[in-house]
């Protein structure tokens, strides 16, 4: 498994690098669709926004290759004083500082309320819609003991089972049930999608299925071929349903498209190292979670407080430069962050 003289893993430290960049540009099309005026607008934003869903699914991947290795100890003391502790942490504050951030720049009064506002977004997770992410990691990581226990065994014919049957009632269920407009009787007892992508990424990124690498870039290159056909009839035929699929994360052509686009970085672990194209993925990655939080604040400026209309100044161009500026603000931000004693 080649590594970095950091230790980084070098296929997971450029998955999540490119990962991290898709996320921004997720989220950059996706708001700047609010001001898309023509059918072709629409198509183009959303069609970005959707063939860019694999990135969550491979950064849970990614937690799933490294945590269920079976070398690697996973403590009870690493388990909540590093890991869920992070995401309490990372919760309270950027969820102050949010509800700071709309009292002072979009409703222009800061009073007392606003501690009754981030408990109300803490407890009910009504805050800015991109926290969901940090509730994700804290439940997983507290089922992670439960996963490792699986995972440690060295049994594919279980770990094959687990992902059988999470993907037949996690993904392929809510799908025909969203098509057909019915709820089915058979179900499974768990409650999302993502404990499925943690056993893929520990499946994947082991070899447990070995495939040539072509293999899985044609998954992902018929993944994105199939979001973007989806999308432009979801938007000529005004379609719900399919709006309803394209934007979840167990829709089966996203949860196979994240696996095309895992399993083709996860299958060059022996690439050696490049040093210009791993230097700047090692930067991306170690500031990845700072740039996933800080990020949606500068798109939120630009959309809501300046009310910056892009296809007045540009079109998709101005999309595209504001996904740079807010791609280099955030990771600027995380960098001097982190050079405060107390935080990593």
């Amino acid at each position: 498994m080649s590594k970095d003289k950091g230790g980084r893993i070098l296929y997971l430290s450029r998955l999540k690098a490119l990962a991290c960049i898709a996320v921004v540009v997720l989220h950059s099309f996706y708001a700047a669709d609010a001001y898309a005026k023509t059918s072709s607008q629409h198509t183009l934003m959303l069609a970005v926004r959707n063939a860019c869903m694999w990135a969550v699914p491979c950064f849970v991947m990614a937690t799933g290759a490294l945590l269920l290795e079976p070398e690697r100890k996973l403590t009870y003391k690493k388990l909540f004083l590093r890991l869920v502790l992070k995401m309490v942490i990372a919760l309270l504050v950027f969820t102050f500082l949010f509800a700071l951030f709309d009292a002072a720049l979009i409703q222009k009064s800061v009073t007392a309320d606003i501690f009754t506002v981030c408990k109300d977004n803490i407890l009910y997770g009504t805050g800015w819609k991109h926290m969901w992410y940090l509730y994700l990691m804290t439940a997983l990581y507290l089922m992670m003991p439960m996963y490792k226990a699986a995972a440690d065994k060295k049994d594919k014919s279980l770990i094959y089972y687990i992902c059988i049957v999470l993907f037949v009632f996690l993904s392929l269920r809510p799908m025909l049930e969203t098509l057909i407009g019915r709820q089915g009787a058979f179900y499974i007892c768990a409650f999302s999608v993502y404990p499925l992508y943690i056993f893929m990424g520990f499946m994947l990124g082991n070899k447990m299925i070995k495939l040539p690498r072509i293999v899985y870039i044609l998954l992902a290159a018929a993944g994105l071929v199939c979001i973007v056909v989806l999308t432009a009839k979801a938007v000529n035929d005004k379609s719900q349903t399919i709006n309803e699929l394209l934007g979840s994360y167990s829709f089966p052509v996203t949860v196979i498209m994240s696996a095309g686009f895992f399993g083709a970085f996860a299958m060059s672990k022996g690439d050696k190292r490049i040093p210009v194209i791993d230097t700047v993925a090692a930067e991306l990655e170690k500031c990845s979670f700072g740039i996933y939080l800080i990020h949606m604040a500068v798109l939120k400026y630009i959309f809501a407080v300046m009310r910056l209309d892009p296809f007045e100044h540009g079109g998709v161009w101005a999309v595209i430069l504001i996904t740079l500026i807010s791609l280099l603000i955030s990771y600027a931000v995380t960098r001097l962050y982190k050079l405060l004693p107390c935080v990593k």
